[in-house]
């Protein structure tokens, strides 16, 4: 009888599909794709917690992800999917994965496998809804890995004969170089009025470079000298002449000289100096020079301060003399990066400035190991508080990371500095971590000189008010389920038919039901998807009948596409060069206990076509192009053989006429595919095997060829399985998806009884969820490793009012 059980159970579970959809034809109603217009505009930042920065090949990347309002930090509930890619050095995806987000919050992890390449890699994430701004809302963060010495590694494509045309090229490495930018205090040099220049050196990956040299006028006076920080920032003041060109000549650390131009000098204009010392207030001097106080006076000029896209002060004052000072109070002014505009009478901005006010609740975030030294594989308890300027409990969601500081450097970035800073500024800020240190007394100055430098070209809410909005992509509260339904033996689509899915492994709801709409689409949202799971699908008339055939779009498929990346030549830190030399010597230790150190990869194998073949009107050769060859496994998960060509191989796209099928562009011309299926050509073409399931596919090779005739020809070789086209109940539809990934659970040896076994880990522990009781506090508990060292304990999250908190303890294993 057991044999039998699954041929039953398929049989009663497509019967009570049926059922389903037959009992609620008449309460089924259309569910139509949402309408972007009917969005209020919102922003959202994510910001992701690695247990540590620098990896070696075979570690595991832990994470957590905390996804706020972009204006208060707060968590929230506007999205559910978070999309994480692991990018390689040379802006490939290595790894994707798509989180549940519940509260704001969620975890995962990526395994580095023994055959990774080693390189610097970008750990990015994003949700749907953060498309529409472009980058603007990304996170990225650098992740260093480390090979393993001594591992051989199979390559993932391989390509045998002569290099022909079409191949991908590979990404060219360039040597690093320097560049330095100045910027007028407020924005702009105007004729006789004092200015501040701030200025940053760096170098093509955005890090500064120490720079040093003299301001020049154009009648050879040198009217200025400047040296910068280690960071390549600093500032000079100058008294502008109008009519006078000024260069700067200097030298760069590695002694290589440059001559450029400061900006030009106005004839008339308005500069902006601001005073940010006071905790009660910001002050603000709008100075101007006396061709345009006697132009303007008595005009009326404005002064706003904005959060975000947020103004939460306004204010206006005529123009009556050369100076006028405006105190701007710190009161209603939230915590972050603020910017403070001046316009004219007409209302054109004439001046811009950012400022950064600190946060008004001081919170304090305290871990304290239970002793200061512990012997290898000893417990370590951990007591974490959290509390307010009154000394009173903080209820906050943490994630904590033990980590052997002697091999890992400490991170450059934390969720205060990030959500404060980082995501408010773009570009690369060296050490972003040292502005928020209250042991760095003069982390408020050298952070305001970073906002006069970098943030006057790279402030966000600039870039967003400096462009064209619209809201093309949706916020997702799950995964959606969408595809057509048509006409068996003609392709035209069912209006009104009955949809219904049933999704065994889906949390919640197991059974959906929607009508198609008039182009026979069908729509439906919100579904929590988990791990890999088998989707089943059935449409039916208003009678309950088996009606059409019906397809499913991929599900999980918003995606950005990634940017390429510049590989830079540069020169290994030391801080790289110590943690390469330290892991490698352990790795090699913790390899002696493993088994086993080759690995192949299996993806995809590129070989020499055939020379020559001949077709039913032709005769084509291979010209040197690739062959891209693919067995078909369970992990390739497309809604059918069309979205498979189309993420798979390079250059095909949908042909654009009919929304079906594909086609290549070659040479400026239309390439459509011709079939060979299972060792014979396709004569008739009347088949669509576009919209063949990938279940159905033993393997796909697709070759680029040329005709003796002249002109190209792409080819298509398809082995299918027996049942291919037995089936076929067309109004049922089984489909194996991918939702989110189920995060695996942090390995924590127990050592209460004395083991022998070499433990060499570098992170010793990782909490993910973690939250203070009512109290303010949490403890934790580990057992440390073999190695002496330092260890470093990193404590980062957000408390319930949304103030990012985060800091580091450590002891040292003996």
């Amino acid at each position: 009888m057991k044999r039998y059980l699954p041929v039953i159970y398929s049989a009663i579970l497509f019967l009570s599909i049926g059922q389903y959809a037959s009992a609620q034809k008449k309460s089924i109603k259309t569910t139509p794709p949402p309408d972007p217009k009917a969005y209020k505009l919102f922003f959202e930042k994510v910001y992701v917690h690695t247990d540590r920065e620098y990896y070696a090949s075979g570690d595991d990347l832990w994470f957590k992800a905390y996804l706020v309002n972009a204006t208060s930090n707060h968590p929230t509930y506007t999205s559910n999917n978070l999309y994480i890619d692991l990018i390689s050095p040379d802006s490939k995806v290595y790894a994707r994965e798509i989180l549940r987000l519940d509260s704001g919050m969620g975890v995962g992890d990526f395994k580095l496998t023994d055959s990774i390449p080693g390189g610097i890699y970008h750990l990015k994430a994003y949700t749907n809804w953060m498309r529409n701004f472009g980058d603007n809302f990304v996170f990225d963060k650098k992740i260093v890995i480390n090979s393993v010495p001594g591992v051989k590694v199979a390559t993932a494509a391989t390509t045998k004969g002569k290099p022909g045309k079409g191949k991908p090229a590979p990404a060219t490495e360039v040597t690093n170089a320097y560049h330095i930018n100045f910027f007028p205090e407020g924005g702009s040099l105007v004729d006789g009025v004092q200015s501040i220049v701030g200025f940053k050196a760096e170098d093509l990956l955005g890090a500064g470079v120490r720079v040093q040299g003299n301001v020049v006028s154009s009648k050879g006076d040198t009217v200025g000298h400047f040296e910068s920080t280690d960071s390549g920032v600093g500032l000079f003041a100058m008294l502008p002449v109008a009519g006078t060109k000024y260069s700067v000549v200097g030298k760069y650390k590695n002694g290589k000289a440059f001559v450029t131009e400061l900006p030009g000098v106005l004839a008339e204009g308005y500069c902006l100096h601001t005073k940010n010392t006071d905790s009660a207030s910001v002050q603000v001097i709008v100075s101007t020079n006396q061709a345009t106080l006697d132009k303007h006076k008595g005009k009326a000029l404005s002064i706003a301060a904005k959060h975000a896209d947020h103004t939460y002060f306004s204010g206006s004052f005529n123009l009556t003399d050369l100076q006028t000072a405006i105190s701007i109070p710190k009161a209603q002014a939230p915590a972050g990066v603020n910017i403070i505009m001046l316009t004219d009478e007409f209302g054109r901005p004439n001046c811009e400035r950012l400022v950064y006010v600190n946060p008004k609740d001081d919170i304090k975030l305290s871990v304290v190991p239970d002793k200061a030294s512990y012997a290898p594989k000893e417990k370590s308890t951990i007591t974490i508080k959290v509390t307010d300027s009154k000394n009173q409990p903080v209820k906050a969601n943490l994630s904590v990371a033990a980590v052997d500081g002697s091999i890992v450097p400490a991170d450059e970035v934390n969720i205060t500095s990030y959500l404060m800073l980082q995501s408010e500024v773009k570009g690369k800020i060296d050490n972003a971590a040292q502005y928020f240190d209250p042991a760095n007394a003069n982390r408020f100055k050298q952070l305001d000189l970073l906002l006069m430098t970098q943030g006057w070209r790279d402030f966000v809410w600039k870039r967003l008010a400096d462009s064209a909005l619209k809201v093309s992509f949706l916020p997702e509260s799950g995964f959606t389920v969408s595809g057509k339904l048509r006409s068996v033996l003609i392709n035209k689509p069912i209006a009104n038919g009955n949809i219904t899915l049933f999704a065994p492994g889906a949390k919640g709801g197991k059974l959906f039901g929607t009508r198609t709409d008039a182009n026979g689409r069908y729509y439906l949202d919100g579904i929590q998807l988990f791990g890999n799971q088998t989707l089943k699908l059935a449409a039916t008339d208003d009678k309950g009948k088996k009606s059409g055939w019906i397809f499913l779009d991929t599900v999980g498929s918003n995606v950005m596409p990634v940017t390429q990346m510049p590989m830079v030549k540069e020169e290994a830190s030391a801080q790289l060069t110590a943690f390469n030399t330290a892991s490698s010597a352990r790795m090699t230790e913790a390899k002696k206990h493993k088994i086993g150190d080759v690995i192949q990869l299996q993806q995809v194998n590129i070989r020499e076509a055939p020379k020559t073949i001949t077709l039913r009107d032709q005769v084509v050769q291979s010209f040197g192009y690739p062959e891209y060859d693919f067995d078909i496994t369970a992990k390739d998960v497309y809604a059918n053989l069309q979205d498979f060509l189309v993420h798979k191989v390079p250059g095909a796209q949908v042909n654009p006429d009919t929304t079906s099928g594909i086609l290549f562009y070659w040479g400026g011309k239309k390439i459509f595919p011709r079939f060979v299926v299972d060792k014979q050509e396709d004569v008739f073409e009347r088949i669509d095997y576009y919209n063949l399931y990938m279940s159905d596919i033993n393997s796909v090779r697709v070759n680029h060829m040329v005709s003796m005739g002249g002109g190209d020809v792409m080819l298509i070789y398809l082995s299918l399985k027996p049942s291919a086209f037995e089936k076929k109940e067309f109004n049922l539809l089984n489909n194996d998806v991918t939702g989110y990934y189920n995060a695996r659970t942090f390995y924590a040896p127990n050592y209460e009884y004395p083991s022998t076994k070499t433990d060499q880990r570098i992170t010793l522990h990782w909490e993910p969820m973690l939250s203070t009781d009512a109290n303010g506090e949490a403890t934790i508990n580990y057992y440390n490793a073999d190695p002496k060292s330092k260890i470093r304990i990193v404590v980062q999250g957000l408390t319930d009012k949304g103030t990012p908190i985060a800091t580091t303890a450590g002891y040292t294993i003996k």
